[in-house]
């Protein structure tokens, strides 16, 4: 299924808890924390991570600078948000979401 959409996006608490174990300091180290995060978690589905992973990733493309707290992390991201750039995120980890699945059940 990999044309299907994943609805469920992330809220500021989400971005406090990925903020705070990323404990980041800079955007492309907090993408790398949410992906290692995503492929760590089984029983977390893909959406809001996608969704995170997207909007950080377009924030740095815009060149805005790392945000100190989770509130503006959040603030940032939403405001950035490339409907394109989610779309595509959402379709990679629903591939390896159902990939891991695959790999479960074998």
């Amino acid at each position: 299924m990999p044309g299907r959409k994943v609805f469920k996006d992330y809220e500021e608490s989400d971005v406090r808890a990925a903020f705070e174990r990323a404990r980041a300091s800079n955007w492309n180290d907090f993408i790398h924390s949410l992906e290692k995060l995503a492929l760590g978690s089984y029983l977390s589905p893909p959406g809001e991570t996608a969704h995170m992973i997207a909007d950080a990733k377009q924030a740095m493309k815009d060149n805005v600078p790392f945000p100190q707290s989770p509130e503006q992390a959040y603030r940032v991201m939403r405001s950035h948000r490339n409907p394109e750039l989610v779309r595509q995120e959402e379709q990679v980890w629903i591939a390896r979401w159902e990939q891991r699945e695959k790999e479960h059940r074998a």
